[in-house]
């Protein structure tokens, strides 16, 4: 039976995984809040006041960052 020669250990593996979830889940956040910052408003906001669009960018161009290396 040959053995499989793991270069990283794999709680070195592991950890980057998690900080990379860490990462896709701190860019969806930051695109829902932006998102829902743009829609909040109160009854007596008119129904197309421009924000929303902007917003929308914005929270696209989040979600298409790169993602960021570790450090």
């Amino acid at each position: 039976m040959a053995r499989q020669i793991i270069l990283e250990s794999p709680i070195l593996v592991l950890e980057h995984r998690v900080a990379v979830l860490e990462r896709q889940v701190a860019a969806l956040t930051e695109a829902a809040r932006l998102l829902a910052a743009a829609v909040e408003g109160t009854p007596l906001d008119s129904p197309d006041d421009g924000e929303a669009a902007p917003a929308a960018r914005r929270a696209h161009e989040v979600l298409l960052l790169p993602p960021l290396t570790p450090h």
